[in-house]
């Protein structure tokens, strides 16, 4: 057995480990603007639903850029306007995902080097990409600072947003909002460098049934009722 205490590794350590075992970690392609107008995309895996009423979302935004060490432009942006937009990261957008990652310096936007469009959003100002078929329009609701934002691996925004709207395209979902997983083909982070991706030879289906109905019939949770 393998003990990892994480309070005898630095923080970066510590958080390699988490990522590691927390995973597959769904990637928010987070779009801002500027106050000069420059688009702003970058990927975020420690990203998670939160409730549905107000419909919220939590993304931690880390403090510092790491090559030197100033705010993060995502989080800068964020907190100028108080709004963003999550787009999904694909497969198709697989191949661009580490370049969107790269810190790119000021008054420089990663649409031009990835090849993607922007595009007006519904009901924030922060732009949309277009490649990516889901835009999730969000508002920040609350933020949390935790860490230390001098120590790599420590410091965090934790900002809890609430979408506004979800502009989705037809070629995933349903007129009756049914979304098509596979055809979604979300991307997913391990840990560094591994990816994975949805498709359908990785997908399984299993039924969920009621502890009253369990309790009547003896019926197994994930098996056919005919099995």
């Amino acid at each position: 057995m393998i003990v990892f205490d994480p309070t005898e590794h630095p923080p970066a350590k510590a958080q390699g480990m988490l990522s590691q075992v927390v995973a597959p970690r769904p990637i928010a392609m987070i779009s801002t603007a500027s106050e000069d107008g420059t688009v702003n995309v970058a990927p975020f895996s420690y990203y998670m639903p939160v409730t549905g009423r107000p419909l919220l979302l939590a993304v931690t935004m880390g403090a510092r850029r790491e090559s030197d060490g100033r705010p993060k432009h995502t989080w800068v942006n964020t907190r100028r306007t108080g709004e963003f937009v999550v787009n999904v990261t694909t497969d198709a957008l697989r191949e661009q995902i580490e370049l969107a990652a790269m810190e790119f310096p000021d008054g420089v936007s990663e649409l031009d080097y990835l090849g993607w469009t922007a595009i007006a959003s519904q009901r924030v100002a922060a732009p949309s990409i277009a490649e990516s078929p889901v835009h999730l329009e969000c508002r920040v609701h609350r933020v949390v600072d935790l860490g230390d934002p001098e120590v790599a691996g420590s410091g965090v925004h934790l900002v809890v947003a609430e979408v506004v709207c979800i502009v989705l395209d037809e070629s995933v979902c349903t007129p009756d909002l049914r979304v098509d997983q596979a055809k979604l083909a979300p991307v997913g982070r391990l840990g560094f460098p591994w990816f994975s991706r949805v498709g359908p030879d990785s997908m399984f289906a299993l039924e969920r049934i009621p502890y009253g109905e369990f309790a009547r019939t003896g019926r197994l949770p994930g098996v056919a009722p005919d099995a």
